[in-house]
C-alpha cells in the first residue's frame, strides 16, 4: 500500500510540468485572440464529456442487470428506467415549483415590509427599498424568461449527453476488446473497474435511499406543520445534505429563514424535529445504509464544485458532492486494485486505505521521535 502511495504521489509531481505547459498554452491563446475560439469548441464538446460520466455512473447498474438478461436489454432496461423516472420527477416538481412562485410573488411585500421593520428597530441604515418593491414584478418576469430560456437550453444539452451515454453503453463491448489490445495489464485494469463498480452501486443506491429518507420524513414533518412547499424545501434540504460539513446548516437556516417569515410565532417544535431528524440521518441512517462513514475529504468536495458546475451547471453544483464521493471511491478501489488480484467490496477498499494511512502516521510519528 505504501509503494501505491508512492507511485501516486511520483504521477502528481509528473502532472506538475503538464499543468504548467497548459496554462502557458491558455496565455498563448489569449495573446493570439484564440482563447474564445478554443473556448467555444470546449463548450460544444461539453456534452459529449457529460455523456461519458452518464455511462460510467450507470453503468454499474446494467452489470448487475446482465446477471440476468443479456447487456443490450440491460441498457435498454436502465435507460428507459432513467428517463421515466425524471419525467415522473419533473411532472412532480413543475407544481411544486409553480405554486412556490406565486407563493413567493404574494408574500414578498410582506417579507420586505418584516426586514424594513427589523432595520428600523435597530437602527440600521438601508437604502430606498420603495424602488425595489415598485419593479420587483417587473423584473421577476425578466428573471423568470431568462431562466426559462437557460434551462431550455441546459435539457438540450442533457438530453445530447444522456443519448451519447446510451451509445456508449451499448457499445462498452466494444471498448472491452479494444482495452485488452492496448493495455498489457488489462487483468488489474478490469479488476480495478470491477471494484469500482461494485461500490458506486453500493454508493449510488445507499445514498438514493437516504435522499429519500429526509425528503419523505422531513416533507411528512413540515406539511403537518402547515409550512409553505413542504416537500419542495423537503427536496431542497435532502439535497443540501449531501454536502459535507455545511450543507445540513445551510439547509437549516433555510429552513428557519422561511418560517420566520412565513409564521406569527416561529415554529420552534418543527425545528427541532427536523433538526433531529438530520441527526438521526447522520448518526445512525447514513452508516446503517452505507455499513462504513464515508467521510470524503474536504478539497475533493470543494474542486468538484467547480467542475460540477462546468459539466452541468446548477444541477451539477447539486450532484458535486457525488462527483466528489465518486472520485475517492475511485482513488481507493485504484490502491486496492493495485495490492488485490481480487475484486474488492465496500469494507476492503475502506479498510485497505484506512490502514495504510494509519501506517503512514505511526510511521511518521516513528520518523519524529527518531529525530
Amino acid at each position: 500500500m505504501k509503494h501505491a502511495f508512492t507511485q501516486i504521489l511520483t504521477y502528481a509531481k509528473k502532472l506538475i510540468p503538464f499543468f504548467f505547459s497548459a496554462l502557458l498554452l491558455v496565455l498563448l491563446l489569449k495573446q493570439l485572440a484564440l482563447y474564445p475560439w478554443m473556448t467555444s469548441i470546449f463548450q460544444s464538446m461539453m456534452p459529449v464529456f457529460g455523456g461519458v460520466l452518464i455511462a460510467l455512473f450507470l453503468q454499474p447498474f446494467i452489470d448487475k442487470l446482465e446477471k440476468y438478461v443479456s447487456a443490450k436489454i440491460a441498457v435498454f432496461i436502465v435507460y428507459t428506467f432513467i428517463i421515466v423516472s425524471l419525467i415522473l420527477f419533473v411532472i412532480c416538481l413543475i407544481p411544486l415549483l409553480y405554486h412556490q412562485m406565486v407563493d413567493f410573488m404574494e408574500v414578498l411585500p410582506n417579507w420586505v415590509e418584516k426586514v424594513e421593520q427589523f432595520l428600523e428597530k435597530y437602527h440600521i441604515v438601508y437604502g430606498n427599498m420603495e424602488d425595489f418593491k415598485n419593479k420587483y414584478v417587473q423584473e421577476g418576469y425578466v428573471v423568470v424568461i431568462d431562466s426559462l430560456k437557460t434551462t431550455m437550453n441546459t435539457f438540450t444539452d442533457y438530453g445530447i449527453a444522456f443519448f451519447t451515454a446510451f451509445f456508449l453503453s451499448l457499445d462498452l463491448d466494444y471498448w472491452k476488446r479494444s482495452a485488452k489490445k492496448l493495455f498489457t495489464d488489462y487483468q488489474r485494469y478490469s479488476n480495478f473497474y470491477h471494484t469500482m463498480s461494485n461500490i458506486v452501486y453500493q454508493y449510488l443506491v445507499g445514498t438514493i435511499l437516504d435522499l429519500f429518507f429526509i425528503m419523505i420524513s422531513v416533507g411528512i414533518t413540515l406539511y403537518f406543520f402547515d409550512f409553505p412547499n413542504a416537500f419542495l424545501y423537503a427536496i431542497i434540504l435532502a439535497f443540501l445534505n449531501l454536502f459535507p460539513y455545511v450543507g445540513a446548516t445551510l439547509g437549516l437556516i433555510l429552513i428557519a429563514i422561511v418560517a420566520a417569515l412565513s409564521y406569527p410565532v416561529f415554529p420552534w417544535l418543527a425545528f427541532a424535529i427536523v433538526w433531529s431528524i438530520q441527526q438521526l440521518e447522520s448518526n445512525i441512517i447514513q452508516p446503517l445504509i452505507f455499513n462504513h462513514t464515508m467521510n470524503v475529504r474536504p478539497i475533493l468536495s470543494f474542486v468538484f464544485i467547480f467542475i460540477g458546475e462546468a459539466l452541468f451547471g446548477v444541477i451539477g453544483v447539486i450532484l458535486s458532492p457525488i462527483f466528489a464521493s465518486i472520485a475517492q471511491i475511485a482513488i481507493r478501489s485504484y490502491l486496492h486494485a493495485k495490492t488485490s488480484d481480487r475484486v474488492g467490496e465496500w469494507d476492503d477498499i475502506w479498510q485497505d486505505f484506512d490502514e495504510a494511512m494509519k501506517q503512514e502516521e505511526k510511521e511518521g510519528r516513528m520518523e519524529r521521535k527518531s529525530l
